[in-house]
């Protein structure tokens, strides 16, 4: 087991791409025969997409569009041109950004309360004129892939009053660890990933080099900039002598010596999240026994990534990181998940899985220590991409850049002590590096 020792150290300065990637409307064509090829494979006549503001990841891959506001409802049936139901605000909107041919229909009820209702046809009356029928096979895709149908129930009756059969839940087409279409990102989407990463981590590596005594929550907020870009969730900034979860949004509590710090910044793509004590380089151990923990944690981090590479099996990661995990903490979810559009896609990663780990995944280093004694507050998360021969060549062409800025984060890394297979890219610009003394940042772990 590798040991942990904290010493000061110069950040490599790692740029943030100058420019928003934009993703070629010919992907999106391609992802949606890919899509119908697996709707055929699955033996429906049809499959449904239903979003919300919260849930629009299976959405807008597919078409580039997510609802601002409203709801909305793609309709692809087997030989017919796809509609998508859009509510009031939404229906130019859909018509400006979307990527793919399709009947755009106004439908009221996914509209705001309040608004006026008096222009659409019934829900069932749009499903047929979308091509439903009498005995045809609906795949509806809400955002769980389970047995149980998540969409709302209104919208399940009225597929079943249009063609006398109960959908079934098609979510696994689209975000089933292992072969879900959304599993693996195209060279095109990692470039995206690694614009949300590298932005979501300079807002946390400014936000760390920024802490300062009587700042306030808010204050600190300030360093965790997206340029507008969409969120894949709410900024979370929390201080204080415990903090029993890290979900809060900034308000007014400031920075103490000895209190806890957390930051977690998320754009749509990309999340970067650290947690610590605000001490200088000079704390000694309390009850909390914070840095036991911190070195422990990090020793999991660090048999984490040594363990993962294309064709590793996710429970073979889990197990790697369980039995470094001594038994004063515990896994507060799964040690890691796939992300793409949603902060969390989904995870393979538990124990006894047999799903593969595939070139084109991007993978979250998301392991929560919840310690069982204390209330010491740890946490780091950094995004990367498994990568083999064909797709790091593929990156090279597309990108070069891309490729140098991963060279210099896997630099960056194995100069701190981290092993890693050749096809793991680092996204984050501070991937790896801990802060164990917030109030003194200018030292980091290092594994010897």
């Amino acid at each position: 087991m590798s040991t942990v020792s904290f010493v000061p150290h110069q950040l490599a300065s790692i740029q943030v791409p100058g420019e928003v990637p934009v993703l070629p409307p010919e992907l999106f064509s391609q992802r949606y025969e890919r899509l119908e090829a697996r709707r055929q494979e699955s033996g429906l006549d049809a499959l449904l997409i239903y979003a919300d503001r919260e849930h629009a990841a299976n959405l807008g891959w597919l078409t580039d569009f997510t609802p601002r506001f409203e709801e909305a409802l793609w309709i692809q049936v087997g030989g017919q041109t796809p509609t998508l139901l859009v509510g009031n605000e939404c229906l130019s909107f859909a018509r400006m950004v979307c990527k793919l041919e399709a009947r755009f229909e106004l439908y009221q009820e996914f509209s705001l309360p309040g608004q006026d209702r008096s222009r659409s046809t019934d829900l069932p009356g749009l499903l047929r004129k979308a091509g439903l029928g009498k005995g045809l096979q609906v795949g509806l895709v809400g955002w769980k892939p389970m047995q149980a149908l998540d969409v709302p129930h209104w919208i399940v009756e009225a597929i079943e009053a249009v063609t006398g059969r109960l959908p079934h839940n098609a979510a696994d087409l689209l975000m089933h660890p292992a072969t879900g279409l959304r599993a693996r990102l195209e060279p095109e989407q990692i470039r995206w990933a690694e614009y949300a990463s590298a932005l979501s981590s300079e807002g946390l590596k400014n936000w760390v080099f920024g802490l300062r005594e009587g700042q306030s929550e808010r204050e600190a907020a300030l360093h965790l900039v997206s340029y507008g870009l969409e969120l894949s969730c709410h900024p979370m900034v929390n201080f204080g002598p415990q903090i029993p979860s890290g979900l809060g949004s900034p308000r007014n509590h400031q920075v103490q010596p000895g209190f806890y710090a957390q930051a977690a910044f998320g754009l749509v793509g990309g999340l970067t999240c650290r947690a610590g004590r605000l001490v200088r380089a000079d704390y000694r151990e309390d009850t909390d026994r914070y840095l036991e923990l911190v070195i422990n944690y990090l020793q999991v981090v660090h048999a984490w990534y040594a363990t993962l590479g294309v064709g590793v099996l996710a429970g073979e990661v889990f197990a790697k990181a369980h039995q470094t995990k001594n038994d004063t903490w515990d896994f507060a979810l799964n040690p890691g998940h796939l992300i793409q559009m949603d902060e969390w896609l989904g995870s393979p990663f538990k124990k006894g899985s047999g799903v593969a780990l595939q070139s084109g995944m991007a993978i979250q280093q998301d392991i929560i220590p919840v310690p069982r004694q204390g209330h010491a507050v740890v946490n780091m998360e950094d995004g990367l991409v498994l990568a083999d021969a064909d797709l790091r060549q593929a990156l090279r062409r597309l990108d070069p850049a891309l490729m140098e800025r991963v060279a210099l984060r896997r630099k960056a890394m194995e100069q701190l002590g981290y092993q890693l297979g050749e096809d793991v890219l680092p996204l984050s610009n501070i991937q790896g590096i801990f802060f164990p003394f917030l109030l003194q940042p200018e030292y980091v772990a290092r594994f010897d």
